[in-house]
């Protein structure tokens, strides 16, 4: 394995971070107390500094689901940790912190209608799809487009490695 090149810097990282909050803030000024759930366990990075610069009463929850192998997703949702939150008439954000397949992000955000929520937002901090539709799913709030490769930091993993780099990276596992 071989840490290669920066496709998101720390500073990067910060000014998107900002920007997303401030489409938040605006998106949900009317809204009291919306909740927001973090797919676990990358999320908790973008979850944090979301928070912190929205700067605003939410509740928060986590959901902990796999849908990866490796590098490769097996196309089943498998939910490890559920919300311990009551979604019936709340306004959800789902924060990931990125899309590629779209497959987890879709299959939540129908879960959390079904459960009764009254609107689901969704919040990744990386976009690594070609198309803003692929996946049957479109984001309502993208931190940043990135390419389709291997990337690992600010939550991303490989087998639990590089979750806590402060920067994004792509990740050669051809070594």
């Amino acid at each position: 394995m071989t840490l290669e090149r920066t496709v998101l810097s720390p500073s990067d990282i910060e000014e998107m971070v900002a920007r997303v909050a401030e489409e938040l803030r605006l998106t949900l000024a009317e809204v009291e107390r919306p909740v927001f759930v973090g797919v676990m366990k990358g999320a908790y990075i973008w979850m944090a500094d979301l928070l912190r610069a929205l700067d605003r009463d939410v509740e928060m929850d986590y959901i902990d689901v796999s849908s990866y192998v490796g590098t490769a997703s097996t196309g089943r949702i498998t939910i490890q940790r559920d919300v311990h939150t009551d979604l019936k008439g709340r306004t959800v954000v789902l924060l990931d912190e990125v899309i590629d397949t779209g497959l987890t992000l879709r299959y939540l955000k129908d879960d959390f209608i079904q459960r009764g929520a009254k609107r689901v937002y969704v919040a990744v901090a990386v976009d690594k799809r070609e198309h803003p539709t692929d996946g049957g799913i479109r984001p309502d709030f993208v931190g940043a487009k990135v390419p389709n490769e291997f990337l690992v930091g600010y939550g991303m993993d490989y087998e639990e490695h590089f979750r806590s780099l402060k920067a994004v990276r792509v990740l050669s596992t051809s070594d």
